[in-house]
């Protein structure tokens, strides 16, 4: 199993609990598409010229463009299909819970399971930018 650092010289510390999480989903992104790119998901042409724009959006740290909203569940998708495919039904249970202390023999399945837990560190961290900001925005209303 790979070993994820997350180490990037960004000249300056985020000063606000926003910051480092934009900062963290950031990076996360950016391990995500580097999985994405090394594993061998196979997708139909279509899907793949609607994929592409996305991956090299979430590379750059634009995380939240509107148009890569439904491209995203699209991914997630794919990624769960293709676990499935490597074993009946995993991708669907790796989607949902944490599988990242399953013994798994199969070099593919243990890559699919890797790609799908980068997935989900990354799918979170974004929800967490969000949370934090509609947070500030509730709080601004009543403070």
């Amino acid at each position: 199993m790979r070993e994820v650092q997350m180490q990037y010289d960004t000249g300056c510390e985020p000063e606000s609990p926003q910051e480092r999480a934009a900062l963290r989903a950031i990076r996360y992104a950016r391990h995500f598409v580097s999985e994405w790119r090394e594993a061998s998901v196979e997708i139909p042409e279509l899907k793949l010229r609607q994929i592409a724009p996305t991956l090299e959006r979430l590379e750059d740290g634009v995380l939240f463009d509107f148009q890569d909203v439904s491209v995203l569940e699209i991914l997630e998708k794919t990624i769960v299909r293709h676990v499935n495919d490597i074993r009946e039904g995993y991708g669907s249970r790796a989607i949902r819970l944490d599988v990242s202390g399953d013994d798994i023999l199969c070099p593919t399945l243990r890559e699919g399971r890797y790609l799908i837990e980068q997935w989900k560190c990354f799918k979170h961290a974004r929800q967490h930018v969000l949370d934090l900001r509609q947070a500030r925005k509730i709080a601004d209303r009543f403070g």
